[in-house]
């Protein structure tokens, strides 16, 4: 193994340094928390999140000493403080040896069991898990009923609802659109099935766990339930020193994207491909140009849908692909409007970080994100299946350069007020939840 170095509601109170926090000191939580994902650049926000938490654990070096487990090519450890670290453990099985799995957007790890990572779980207090359902979260299962060490779980992606729209385009890509897909997905309902399946598998996963935070408000009863009301509504962070209105900076767009002074930016931040409804910010697009509305797409991010929409958008959209963390930061504070279609989200970083970037956004009502969007105020929640409603909004948002200055400062006072910074997730929210877990468990033991 080689070494390489490298929110809440307002009533929450804002945390005080460590050492002022508790005049008795405890012993340090051992905690292990395991993202079934790998650990790069491109990785979306489940792994960002967890990278963002781990770099906000630093600050709570008496009381937490945290590991970060991830998906990597190599096995390593990559130290971020005396307290914090990530480890990277080579897959079992990886979904990129299944040839008919390329077009997933993270591959992940199959295997019922990973040895390693199983050896690696002794002397933690308590194990994270961040899915039900790849290798990390089956071998922590297993590994924790064994040891009878506390297992506490997360939900971040809806990977039922991907598993749903991914297996109909392999159908699809099997089979062709024909009438034989349509059999299969429609009528045999070989997708739902699948959904539910996993529905299922989740469900039961979460009975047997110590704590469950979920990321929507409408699964908490049924977690709660599941839990004996050992469930929590976990909040998202956000970094409002970097992502700011303050980075904005018209004259960088200009040079560094070919966009004119002058030309509104409608900006979206995430995968490009089916997932994240694309299609229909594809069509809304289309519309504004039919009808003369002049705008400057960009879509920062990469999928496999990244060349056709940069053809069907023409020579004013830009397509940079993945954008690096500062200059993203200055893209958003540049920006007009953030648009972001996906209807299937647990939680989007990106729409917090437009928001603290002063952005009007408009977001799929679907998703989980319409939640804190305050209508009219920082932006509109639409239905993810109307693109002419999308377009209609952009075209008035564009139109009315007061309203839109208008809410670009609703949206930056709201994330000041409402959102929580990644310190207060983790004090708040993960910190008293790992040590009621570990308390327990040590009670019964």
């Amino acid at each position: 193994m080689t070494v390489e170095s490298t929110g809440m509601p307002m009533e929450a109170p804002v945390l005080a340094p460590a050492a002022q926090r508790s005049a008795a000191p405890r012993p340090r939580l051992r905690v292990a928390v395991l993202v079934d994902l790998a650990l790069t650049a491109q990785a979306g926000g489940h792994v960002k999140s967890w990278e963002r938490l781990a770099q906000a654990a630093l600050g709570f070096a008496e009381e937490l000493d945290l590991t970060v487990h991830f998906v990597g090519e190599e096995q390593k450890v990559i130290p971020l403080g005396e307290n914090v670290r990530y480890v990277l453990e080579r897959p079992v099985f990886s979904t990129a040896r299944l040839g008919f799995l390329a077009h997933v957007p993270d591959h992940t790890d199959l295997a019922p069991w990973h040895p390693r990572l199983g050896r690696a779980l002794q002397g933690y207090d308590v194990i994270h898990t961040t899915d039900a359902y790849f290798a990390y979260a089956r071998t922590a299962m297993r590994f924790a009923q064994r040891r009878r060490i506390p297992l506490v779980n997360s939900v971040h992606t809806n990977t039922p609802e991907y598993a749903r729209i991914f297996t109909s385009l392999l159908i699809e890509r099997l089979c062709g659109p024909g009438a034989l897909a349509r059999a299969i997905i429609d009528h045999a309902g070989v997708p739902r099935r699948i959904e539910a399946r996993m529905l299922r598998r989740l469900a039961a996963y979460q009975r047997r766990c110590a704590a469950v935070f979920v990321s929507r408000p409408e699964q908490l009863g049924a977690a709660l339930e599941r839990t004996g009301g050992r469930a929590t509504l976990l909040r998202r962070g956000v970094d409002r020193r970097f992502f700011s209105p303050q980075k904005r900076d018209r004259a960088w767009l200009r040079s560094t994207f070919g966009i004119p002074r002058e030309s509104p930016v409608l900006l979206f931040v995430g995968r490009i491909n089916h997932g994240k409804n694309v299609a229909l910010l594809l069509e809304a697009m289309t519309s504004l140009a039919a009808r003369g509305v002049r705008a400057h797409p960009v879509c920062a991010g990469d999928g496999e849908q990244r060349a056709l929409l940069a053809s069907r958008l023409g020579d004013k959209a830009r397509c940079p692909g993945n954008v690096d963390p500062e200059s993203l930061a200055r893209l958003y504070a540049s920006a007009d409007i953030f648009v972001f279609p996906s209807q299937v989200e647990e939680y989007a970083n990106v729409v917090l970080e437009a928001l603290a970037s002063g952005l009007p956004v408009i977001a799929a009502e679907e998703s989980g994100m319409g939640r804190v969007i305050r209508d009219g105020e920082t932006g509109y929640a639409l239905p993810g299946d109307q693109a002419g409603l999308w377009a209609e909004q952009i075209a008035t948002l564009l139109a009315h350069n007061g309203l839109r200055s208008d809410m670009a400062r609703a949206a930056r006072h709201y994330t000041e007020r409402e959102i929580p910074s990644w310190a207060e997730v983790l004090g708040v929210l993960l910190l008293p939840e790992w040590r009621r877990a570990a308390v327990e468990a040590a009670a019964r033991a």
